[in-house]
C-alpha cells in the first residue's frame, strides 16, 4: 500500500512534468523554465484546481448531482484565473512604463497589455479541469466496475456452492441406496460402485474449490456419475456417453457441464417406457461442445420449465461472467426428444496442446 502511494505521487508529478513540456516539444521549440511570476502563478493556480475538483468537488457535489455547486465553483476558479492573469499583467506593464519614463524616455510608445491573455488563462484552466473531472469519473466508473465484479463472483461462488449442494445430498442417498442392494445379493459390482461413489465424492469436495479444473477430470467424474445412475435405472432406460477430447489439455470452470447432464436424468428418465439419454462431449480447436439428448417424458411445457431450473440458471449466469459472449446455448424440445446444446470458445491460455 505505501509503494502503491508512492507511485500515484511519482505518476502524478511525471505527468504535470510532461503537460509542461508537450507545447515546445510539438512546436519543436527551446523548453524554458516559466519567464516571469505571471507564467509561474498561472501553472501554480491550475494545479491547484486541479486536486480541488479531482480530490473534493467531483466526488463530494458532481458525483451526487448537486450540480449548481459544482458548476459555481468552477466558475469561481476560471473567474480567479482570468482575472489572476489581467491583473498581473496590467501591472507589470503599468511598471514597465513607469520604468521607461524614470529613465527619461518620454518619446516611447504607451505599452498596452495583450489582449485576450485572460481568456487563453481561463481557457488552459477549464481544459485543466475537465482533464481532472475525466480522470475521476473514469477512476470511479473502474471500481464501480471493479466492485461489481467482485459481487457478482461472490455471488456466483455461493450459487456455485448452492449447486453442489443441491447435487449431494438426492444424488448421494439414492446412490447410496443402489450399493445397499447391490451389497445385499453379494454382486460383484459393489466394490467398483463404492470407488466410484468416492471418486465423485472427492471431485466435488476438494476439486471444486479451485477456479478451473482440468476437462478430462470434469469428463471422468461425469462418466462416474453416469455410471452410478445406471445402477438405479432399469434395462430399458439405454445412457450413451461419447467423448472425444483429441490431444489438447484443457481447462474449465468446475460442474460447469453436470446440470446439464444432471437434468437429463431428473427429467428424462421413463422408467415404463424405457428410452435413450445421449451425452456427447467433444473438443475441436478451442471449442467445446456438449450435446444432450433425452426422451420428453411429460408435456413440452412442464419439461421445458424444469430444465431451466435452478441449476441451469445458475451455470448459465455462470458462463455469462466467466466466457461473457463466448458461449452459445440452445435448449428446447425437438420431437419427441428434449435437446441441448452447449458450445464454449475456451480462452486460448486454458488449452495446450500436449
Amino acid at each position: 500500500m505505501k509503494y502503491r502511494k508512492i507511485f500515484i505521487v511519482f505518476f502524478h508529478i511525471a505527468g504535470w512534468i510532461l503537460l509542461y513540456l508537450l507545447p515546445p516539444l510539438i512546436t519543436q521549440s527551446e523548453i524554458k523554465l516559466p519567464e516571469n511570476f505571471g507564467d509561474a502563478m498561472n501553472w501554480i493556480l491550475v494545479i491547484i484546481f486541479f486536486y480541488i475538483n479531482y480530490i473534493w468537488l467531483v466526488p463530494n457535489y458532481l458525483n451526487k448531482s448537486r450540480f449548481l455547486i459544482y458548476f459555481v465553483t468552477i466558475f469561481l476558479m476560471l473567474s480567479t484565473c482570468y482575472y489572476a492573469t489581467v491583473s498581473y499583467t496590467s501591472h507589470r506593464y503599468k511598471m514597465e512604463d513607469l520604468e521607461r519614463r524614470a529613465q527619461n524616455q518620454p518619446g516611447m510608445q504607451h505599452h498596452r497589455p495583450p489582449q485576450f491573455r485572460g481568456y487563453f488563462s481561463a481557457l488552459f484552466c477549464l481544459t485543466i479541469l475537465a482533464l481532472s473531472t475525466s480522470i475521476r469519473v473514469t477512476e470511479g466508473w473502474y471500481r464501480s466496475e471493479k466492485q461489481k465484479k467482485e459481487m457478482e463472483n461472490q455471488k456466483l461462488g455461493a450459487e456455485l456452492s448452492l449447486l453442489k449442494s443441491q447435487i449431494n445430498p438426492h444424488f448421494f442417498f439414492n446412490t447410496l441406496n443402489s450399493i445397499y442392494s447391490l451389497a445385499i445379493v453379494k454382486s460383484s459390482r459393489t466394490p467398483e460402485a463404492v470407488l466410484k461413489l468416492s471418486e465423485i465424492m472427492r471431485y466435488i469436495i476438494y476439486d471444486t474449490e479451485r477456479e478451473l479444473v482440468p476437462l478430462s477430470k470434469e469428463v471422468e467424474y461425469i462418466a462416474n456419475y453416469i455410471e452410478l445412475q445406471r445402477l438405479r435405472l432399469p434395462e430399458e432406460v439405454k445412457v450413451k456417453l461419447k467423448t472425444d477430447l483429441g490431444d489438447a489439455d484443457a481447462v474449465i470452470e468446475p460442474l460447469l457441464l453436470l446440470p446439464f447432464v444432471e437434468n437429463a436424468f431428473k427429467h428424462g428418465v421413463d422408467v415404463e417406457k424405457g428410452g435413450t439419454i445421449l451425452i456427447d462431449i467433444k473438443l475441436a480447436g478451442n471449442e467445446l461442445r456438449l450435446h444432450v439428448v433425452n426422451p420428453l417424458v411429460k408435456d413440452v411445457n412442464s419439461i421445458v420449465d424444469k430444465h431451466r431450473g435452478i441449476g441451469v440458471n445458475n451455470t448459465l449466469k455462470r458462463l455469462k461472467l466467466m466466457y461473457q459472449d463466448n458461449y452459445t446455448f440452445t435448449a428446447g424440445p425437438v420431437n419427441t426428444n428434449y435437446v441441448v446444446d452447449l458450445v464454449v470458445k475456451i480462452k486460448e491460455n486454458e488449452v495446450s496442446d500436449s
